[in-house]
């Protein structure tokens, strides 16, 4: 049989006695840090510092009013003042108690008193006439007349279709104040058209001078632009106007030749509207009789009757015509009075406006002499 030993652990033995000490081990790690310490016991008082700067600040801001003061002494009386104006009347006094006296007598009569001024005329239905100058320089109403208003020689509207309208130039709406070449409006019940191309306004040309052969050939052939340098040479084609107002009224007679004619028994020539004109020859209104202008078939002119029918220069062909936007001078053609013992048939070719000047009946404006008293001089 094989034997088996069998060990069994026995009891704790007794403590050993304490060895040497070892050596110093390695320095450990840093601790952490401690809590905070208790406050220490005040310090003993400092010494006492040197003296200090005295620096002097800005002044600060203004303190707030004072309170009101006690009221002062009176002053002494002062100078006595200059007087017042006078006062307004007070109302009337009761009736006093005393007893009327009696009427007195008549008094002698007075000197006579200074005369009056003279009585003026009024006119309640004033004759309204329009003079054309055919030039760029205003004509003059006559002395006794007053002048309204001065402008630019209207004719009549060119318009589309049979929209055509001729002004009498001896009214007053033929003197268009301001120059207006597109003032023409069709209305309808929708809207108002204004200025469309087709319409044109036409004003009476400036007249050339008799002898000046190369006229027609001189004028501008291109559309002058009204919004432009062209405008002032425009405006020096279109004749100027005035409108007059008159007591009395002016008859002008046409002599059917070349010849002017004399006023009829009773009246007195009248004075010509360019008598203040430098160039003009004669200072009384003579000139050609004018009866119209013909736009596409469409005659537009003046009565015969009228004043105006007797144009101061005889210019046959020239107008100016505008749209909204431009004008040009036009060679159109017009319509005059003829001398009626002329044989026109031998002269089938005329090559200068004034070659047919001879076959213009010539005319003559008058008045009554007891209409005015005045003398036209030439100034």
């Amino acid at each position: 049989k094989q034997w088996y030993q069998r060990r069994v652990r026995g009891n704790a033995g007794n403590p050993g006695t304490p060895g040497e000490k070892g050596n110093t081990g390695p320095a450990g790690n840093p601790g952490r840090d401690g809590s905070p310490g208790s406050p220490g016991m005040p310090g003993r008082q400092g010494d006492r510092g040197a003296d200090g700067k005295t620096i002097t600040g800005p002044p600060g801001p203004a303190g707030m009013p004072g309170a009101k003061g006690e009221t002062g002494e009176r002053g002494n009386t002062g100078a006595r003042g200059i007087a017042g104006i006078k006062g307004v009347q007070g109302p009337q006094g009761l009736p006093g108690a005393g007893v009327q006296g009696a009427k007195g007598q008549k008094g002698s009569a007075g000197k006579p008193g200074i005369p009056g001024d003279a009585a003026q005329t009024i006119q309640l239905n004033p004759y309204i006439v329009a003079f054309h100058s055919q030039k760029n320089v205003a004509p003059k109403c006559f002395d006794g007349m007053t002048e309204l208003w001065t402008g630019y020689s209207f004719m009549f509207v060119d318009g589309a279709e049979a929209r055509k309208w001729g002004q009498n130039l001896g009214g007053a709406g033929s003197c268009v104040p301001d120059f207006y070449p597109g003032f023409l409006g069709i209305s309808d019940i929708d809207a108002v058209t204004y200025g469309a191309s087709v319409d044109k306004t036409v004003w009476i040309a400036t007249a050339p001078d008799k002898m000046d052969l190369n006229y027609q050939e001189s004028l501008p052939r291109r559309q002058l632009r009204l919004k432009s340098s062209d405008r002032a040479e425009i405006l020096s084609y279109i004749s100027r106007c005035a409108v007059c107002e008159s007591i009395f009224k002016m008859v002008v007679v046409h002599s059917m030749n070349n010849q002017v004619p004399d006023c009829p028994d009773g009246y007195v020539p009248a004075a010509s509207p360019n008598r203040m004109i430098a160039g003009t020859n004669s200072k009384e209104w003579t000139g050609y009789s004018y009866w119209a202008r013909e736009v596409n078939e469409y005659p537009l002119g003046v009565m015969t009757d009228d004043p105006a029918a007797c144009l101061l220069y005889y210019a046959p062909n020239t107008i100016v015509e505008c749209n909204t936007a431009t004008c040009a001078v036009r060679i159109k053609i017009s319509n005059w009075l003829i001398d009626v013992n002329q044989d026109v048939e031998q002269y089938s070719s005329l090559l200068y406006y004034h070659d047919a000047e001879k076959f213009v009946s010539r005319c003559r404006v008058c008045h009554r002499p007891e209409a005015t008293n005045i003398q036209y001089i030439n100034q």
